[in-house]
């Protein structure tokens, strides 16, 4: 099944630990420290289109890559959970193909 970011955050630590967080999530907080986070709880990605949605992940996705230096496998690889991520791949990315043959 699909996330959205509708639903989820994207954690992110300064040593490199990406994740997605259930949104709201109670208190729970998915790494110790140094997490920052982008997702469901702005205001702007519930007002948003797929489309518009989409295109903020692959935004965050290169912020987090370039800017705060986490790893771009580790960060293809959390995202591809995010259907808005998914849908923007292209099949021969690693993962994708085999995450679009499950949905059948």
């Amino acid at each position: 099944m699909s996330k959205s970011i509708k639903d989820y955050m994207i954690i992110w630590t300064d040593d490199g630990r990406v994740g997605l967080q259930r949104w709201p999530s109670n208190g729970q907080r998915l790494f110790e420290h140094g997490e920052s986070s982008w997702g469901a709880c702005d205001a702007e990605i519930d007002k948003a289109s797929f489309a518009q949605r989409q295109a903020m992940v692959f935004i965050n996705a290169m912020h987090m890559i370039v800017r705060d230096k986490c790893d771009p496998s580790e960060v293809h690889r959390v995202l591809s959970e995010l259907e808005e991520y998914e849908d923007g791949c292209a099949d021969d990315m690693p993962g994708i193909a085999k995450i679009r043959n499950s949905k059948w």
